[in-house]
């Protein structure tokens, strides 16, 4: 509202007809670029891209990637999508020819030795710290030559993993698969994976469901959670309990927490069938003071599911193995703002 350059202005479209509110978008956008408030780069780039907050430093490459390697599998997903946000999205792409955000992409091994020299000849092309105390840096790369030299460095890549943005990249496959999508490229030691926890609220016979569980597991009360238990761990009424449930089965997604949860917890004893559908769950990401969140937040007989986190290796031997785990299983960073570039589709 207070920043009339804000990428939120060009997306907030209050229209109940959702075809008509990206077309406005799509104004929007136009107008933006008619203000040159957005320009468009002089020459086919690629960009390095750093942020660095308190807790971390992240850098890597924004380009376009092939989605026929997507659909080929060698773009490797390791989380479901939901079919009617695949549709949506794609309208979306279809009216606006926009890619507002890239898909943040791991990779299997180092990218510094590619990308530290052209950092080094490079000058920044942006350098913001933002409200949240991110600090972002660009440096633009167009250089035939060094777009050349990184195009083959790829070629030798067999595989990448989608780390967050699984639904932009099938709604970019659904809208025109011989495309290019936008992509964050990040070596996977650099990315920060954090849970996502589970609140369940309007809970109508609290004890109930503590009995159940009690005769279903073993169940006996903690001080605090363990980070590093795979035992399901949940707190309500002041108090942190622990479940003993046990592996249920050698398939590495299938043993997770959050499976374990959803399927030996949730559905049979809460009664909850989809945990993205159903209005009593909330996802709350890992990377929140638990303690603060809880005191907060958590009413008396709420349930709060504290979740174990998925290691970058855990999901790439998932998306390997063909597997995928629920949604809202993994809360990665970084998290990229909108806006900050953007490529259109031609």
């Amino acid at each position: 509202k207070n920043n009339p350059h804000s990428f939120l202005n060009i997306i907030s479209q209050d229209t109940l007809d959702q075809k008509n509110r990206f077309i406005k978008i799509k104004q929007q956008f136009n107008a933006f670029k008619d203000k040159e408030i957005l320009v468009n780069s002089n020459s086919k780039s690629i960009y390095i891209y750093k942020q660095t907050n308190n807790q971390y430093s992240c850098t890597g490459l924004i380009c376009g990637i092939s989605l026929n390697d997507y659909g080929n599998n060698k773009i490797k997903r390791h989380e479901k999508t939901i079919k009617k946000w695949e549709i949506l999205f794609a309208e979306y792409l279809s009216i606006n020819q926009i890619h507002a955000e890239p898909v943040l992409i791991a990779h299997d091994g180092r990218l510094d030795n590619l990308m530290d020299s052209l950092m080094i000849k490079k000058s920044k092309i942006f350098n913001i710290k933002t409200l949240d105390k991110v600090q972002h840096e660009v440096w633009e790369i167009n250089n035939l030559t060094s777009i050349s030299n990184i195009i083959n460095f790829f070629k030798k890549t067999e595989k990448l993993y989608i780390a967050d943005g699984h639904h932009r990249m099938a709604s970019s496959f659904r809208n025109n698969k011989n495309q290019m999508c936008l992509a964050y490229i990040v070596s996977k030691n650099e990315l920060k994976t954090h849970a996502f926890h589970r609140l369940i609220s309007n809970i109508n016979s609290p004890n109930s469901i503590i009995e159940k569980l009690n005769n279903t597991f073993k169940m006996r009360k903690i001080a605090t959670p363990n980070p590093e238990s795979d035992d399901l761990q949940f707190y309500i009424n002041n108090n942190w309990h622990v479940l003993s449930v046990g592996n249920v089965s050698d398939e590495v997604a299938k043993n997770l927490q959050v499976t374990k949860l959803l399927q030996l917890v949730l559905k049979p004893i809460f009664g909850i069938k989809d945990e993205r559908k159903n209005k009593n769950v909330q996802f709350i990401p890992g990377n929140i003071n638990i303690q603060h969140y809880i005191k907060n937040n958590v009413k008396k007989n709420d349930f709060f599911f504290f979740m174990k986190k998925i290691s970058i290796n855990t999901i790439i031997k998932i998306a390997e193995d063909n597997q995928t785990t629920p949604p809202k299983s993994t809360f990665i960073l970084p998290k990229i703002p909108s806006g900050l570039i953007m490529m259109e589709i031609i």
